[in-house]
């Protein structure tokens, strides 16, 4: 299974946005298999096979993944798919990691916990995952001069997660970890009229008579 380039990933088309509580079990399962895969001899071949079932099956073959997903197939029948699917083609490392969250009723969110893992690399390798969402896809000289402001600022090596989002008018959204730097006009142009609005509350409350003067 092909391996992920290291300096900057895309988003998956199949990314989406999930509950708390899904990310919160995303990470446990994510630290469980950690714990595991940095016993193993090659760390980095380990993480790339965990990322290869989504990138290279489940991207793939859709139908797969609702069916792995489903609490309406029984757990014992979704192992057999595993071992049917990747028994040859899998370390045992992952394909029994695979079957634990079967076993628990948590291939559903694989996606994420593979989201996991990869954030839990790239802090191993001392480098940081960074989420640009900007309206149209990047050149790779903007990219790079974006990387460059951010190693600065936050001294490690970023990896950028480009997400073309249209709504972004303007500017650029970038995430770290739970912070958000929104630069984008249209973020801009939100706090300016909630400024506006306040400032009309304002003046509603301490000069009345300026409104029903208007008013008349």
């Amino acid at each position: 299974m092909a391996k992920k380039d290291s300096k900057t990933r895309e988003p998956a088309k199949h990314d989406t946005v999930l509950d708390v509580t899904e990310e919160r079990l995303a990470r446990v399962y994510a630290q469980a298999f950690w714990g595991v895969a940095r016993k193993q001899p090659n760390l980095a071949a380990t993480v790339d096979e965990v990322a290869a079932v989504v990138t290279e099956v489940l991207d793939k073959y859709p139908a797969l993944e609702e069916l792995l997903g489903s609490a309406l197939v029984a757990h014992d029948e979704k192992e057999r798919m595993l071992d049917r699917l990747f028994a040859k083609g899998l370390s045992p490392t992952v394909l029994n990691f695979l079957k634990v969250m079967s076993a628990h009723g948590r291939l559903g969110i694989l996606r994420a916990v593979v989201r996991q893992i990869d954030k839990l690399h790239l802090t191993h390798r001392g480098q940081l995952e960074v989420e640009v969402r900007v309206a149209a896809p990047l050149d790779d000289k903007l990219r790079a001069e974006i990387a460059s402001a951010l190693r600065k600022r936050m001294k490690q090596e970023p990896v950028l997660r480009v997400v073309v989002d249209p709504d972004v008018v303007g500017g650029v959204v970038i995430q770290i970890g739970d912070r958000v730097y929104d630069g984008s006009l249209r973020t801009r142009f939100e706090l300016a009229r909630k400024s506006i609005i306040a400032r009309a509350v304002e003046l509603i409350e301490t000069k009345p008579e300026m409104f029903i003067a208007a008013a008349d």
